[in-house]
This record gives C-alpha cells, structure tokens and sequence, in this order.
C-alpha cells in the first residue's frame, strides 16, 4: 500500500462534519482568539506524537485491531474497554450518516442521501483495507486541496487579521481536539500499521499526514478569522466562505461536505468490520452490511445529541490511551 493512500485514509477520517464545516476550529481554535494559534501548533505535536506512539506500539506487540491494542494497554479491563470503544466507533459513525441527513432539505432527500452513502460506503468496503485507502487516497487529497484553496482566496482579498484577544484556556482545548481525534484515527492506525514495514516508512507517514492536517488548519483558522461573531456562531461557519459566491458554491460546498463525512465514514465503518471479521463470528460482507445499517438506525438519533453525548467521553478517553502509551514508552 503506497504512502500517500495511508495518508489519505489517516486525514480522511479526521476531516470530518465538524472540520470540514468549520465548527470545531471555531470551537477549539478561533474562539481562543491569538492563543488559537498556538492551541493549533500544539494539538498537531500532540497528535504526531500519539499517532507514532501508536504505530510504534502496534509493530512492536503485533497489534492489527483496535481491540488488541486496548488489551494490550490494560489485560484486566480488555473486554470492557472492547465493547464501550466499538459503541463510540459506531456513535462516532452514526454522527457521520446523521450530518449527511442534515444536508437533506426534506425527510425524503435526507433518507435517500442516507442510504445512497450506506452502499457507497458498502461498495468500498468490499475491497477491505486496500478499498478503503485506494478511496481515501484521491477523496481526502481532493477536500484538503479544496480547503486551503478556498481560504487562499478569501485572505488574498480580505487580508490576514491577527487576533487581538486570547486565552489560554486554547491549551486545554487544543489537548482535547488532539486526544479524541487520536482516539478516532487509532482505530485506522491500527488497521494500517502492518503496511508500514519500517521505522523511517512510519515516521514518514506521521510527519507528512500531520504537515497537511497542520497547514490546513492553519489556513482555515485565518479565513474563519475574516467572519463576524455572527457568522462564526452559525452551525457551518465555513459556509460563509461561499455564501457571497451564489447557489452553484452553496451547492459546491454541500458536496464537500458529504464528502468528508463520507470519508469519515468509511474509515470508521473499516474499523468496525476489522474488529467483527475478527471475532471470527461474521463474514466480512455480513460485518459490512450489519455496520452501515446500524449506524444508519442510529443516525436517527440526530446530529447534535450523538456529538453532544460521544465526543467528550472520547476525548477522555484518548487522553487515557496517550497517557498509557507514553507510561509503556517509558517503562
């Protein structure tokens, strides 16, 4: 498996509804205002550091699955760190399926932009890993590319303005956006570690996905700077980026939206159906189909309760692996 469609698969289930909709740089960067900045530099360190930790430890104990790694960490409590794990996974699925019901202006579009992604993602998975990153290897380049573009422009004509407040609080915020979006990506780390045969292929991967994912951020940390408090409180502040440019941008960035919560997705999903085939209890078609339709059934519960509910005890609990992979690192 090539370099770049591991790094695709890594970023492409990060950026997701929260990122590509600009909420969460909002939520954990452009509110600390100058402090941002920095909270941006450190969740970035933060998350190279757990994402070599991670790929280090899996090599070194044989570890293919997000479930043996867990056991690894702590034997006593494997099982139910196991299950509590894969209901976060799935939940953290179900966000993805319920934000692409949301683009949906009726109940009817909502339900066919549902079920349109649940056999996309289906489609993907019947390659396995190798289908998954062969997507990811051209979708996530393709979001990022459209990210950065569009913050280019909006500060060549509008200018970089540097925030005058700041609160330090960022360094809180910038240490949970790192831990729960390693708790995430560990699930891929984990499925993808064995193509990663050396020590230099694994710190190549993990300074190359972290360069694109910092530099992105960055950007777009400058672009939401040019909005009104107004706009950043919205629910898709990056949408006011394409507001001024009429239906056809809207509708452009609705696309890249679904986009990058569908790249999400199927990383969550390969993830999920590793984890089942394993158990040697389901096939790896019927893991496939039994994921996309529970998450499905579960995206009903609706997009801001499943975040709501999910995201905080998953930074917790990434804080919990990172703190036990250094404490092992160290031993």
């Amino acid at each position: 498996m090539r370099l770049w469609s591991i790094v695709g698969l890594y970023i492409g289930g990060i950026i997701g509804a929260g990122f590509a909709s600009g909420q969460e740089l909002v939520v954990f960067f452009t509110n600390y205002g100058v402090a941002g900045m920095v909270g941006i530099v450190v969740a970035i360190l933060l998350l190279s550091l757990g994402t070599m930790l991670v790929l280090d430890f899996c090599a070194r104990h044989s570890v293919s699955s997000y479930a043996t790694l867990l056991g690894k960490l702590d034997p006593k409590r494997t099982h139910i760190l196991d299950v509590l794990y894969s209901v976060f996974l799935l939940i953290g699925n179900s966000v993805m399926f319920a934000g692409i019901g949301a683009i949906g202006d009726t109940p009817w579009s909502s339900f066919h932009l549902r079920v349109i992604t649940g056999l996309l993602v289906l489609l993907v998975l019947r390659r396995g890993v190798e289908g998954v990153a062969r997507a990811s290897a051209w979708l996530a380049p393709v979001l990022v590319f459209i990210l950065c573009a569009l913050s280019i422009d909006r500060l060549r004509n509008l200018g970089i303005r540097i925030p005058t407040h700041g609160s330090w609080q960022a360094m809180e915020a910038a240490t949970l956006y790192s831990s729960y979006n390693l708790g995430f990506s560990m699930t891929v780390l984990a499925s993808i570690q064995t193509s990663l045969k050396s020590q230099r292929e694994r710190l190549a991967f993990v300074i190359t996905a972290n360069i694109i994912l910092g530099i992105s951020m960055v950007l777009l940390f400058f672009a939401l700077g040019t909005l009104t408090p107004e706009e950043l409180s919205s629910p898709f502040p990056l949408g006011h980026l394409f507001n001024s440019r009429g239906v056809l941008a809207i509708g452009f960035y609705r696309l890249m939206l679904w986009g990058a919560m569908y790249s999400t997705a199927m990383a969550h999903s390969l993830a999920l159906v590793s984890r089942m085939t394993e158990m040697q209890r389901f096939s790896w078609t019927k893991s496939s189909i039994l994921v996309v339709l529970l998450s499905l059934a579960l995206s009903y519960a609706g997009f801001a309760t499943l975040i709501r509910v999910a995201y905080p005890i998953l930074g917790l609990a990434g804080l919990w692996i990172l703190a036990n992979l250094v404490r092992e690192r160290m031993a």
